[in-house]
């Protein structure tokens, strides 16, 4: 297993937390390791200021060999509780990675829902039950109410992934919709299988509406 860390500190943002990232990466990649089958890998570690303010950090992952977290030094709340934050956003990422080893994280609002839901479900996974605040930011008539405007555009690659997972007034959806309901979607197949989110990465989208309804 090669997973390798980059951490982009030309500016020296970062200094101060050198050897925090790097404990957590370790521990990370021990961690999500024993779970999933992670291998050539490049995690690029570098301090942005674009970040969830409730966690002070977010990844991104497009590819299935590299995985970006962004980190606001500044941000207490990250602060507070580094290697939990850091340790939970790595696995997410690296979650995304497998699954585009697999089957893709997908064009469509249909398969995006799915893959961010598993990879929020694996966070959980992680934490011993603890679900990220994005992914229960609802109730269950809220939930109700994303999915029938989700089955407008399920199939749509043309769908607005920013205001499905970010929010938008336009389109009249709140911040962190797509990820609720992704995960709400996930929970049922889940529940209704027994098998939990770290042998799910390989799993096509369509099996998790076929046990969801």
């Amino acid at each position: 297993m090669t997973v390798e860390l980059h951490i982009l500190n030309a500016g020296g943002r970062l200094s101060p937390l050198l050897e925090c990232i790097d404990q957590a990466f370790r521990e990370g990649v021990r961690e999500v390791g024993s779970l999933i089958p992670i291998s050539n890998l490049d995690v690029v570690v570098q301090a942005n200021d674009h970040v969830l303010p409730e966690i002070g950090l977010v990844g991104h992952c497009y590819q299935s060999d590299v995985v970006y977290i962004s980190i606001d030094p500044n941000n207490s709340n990250l602060l507070s509780k580094f290697d939990n934050l850091f340790i939970s956003a790595l696995g997410h990422e690296l979650h995304h990675a497998m699954r585009h080893k697999g089957p893709g994280y997908g064009s469509t609002l249909a398969e995006a829902l799915i893959s961010e839901g598993l990879a929020c479900h694996f966070e959980t996974e992680l934490r011993d039950g603890d679900t990220p605040f994005y992914a229960k930011s609802f109730d269950i008539t809220d939930l109700e109410d994303f999915s029938l405007k989700a089955t407008k555009e399920f199939g749509q690659t043309s769908y607005d992934h920013n205001a499905w997972f970010y929010g938008s007034n336009v389109a009249r959806l709140p911040r962190h919709a797509g990820y609720s309901l992704g995960f709400w979607i996930v929970e049922k197949y889940i529940k209704s299988q027994g098998i939990p989110a770290s042998l799910l990465w390989s799993r096509g989208h369509e099996e998790f509406y076929n046990h969801s309804g």
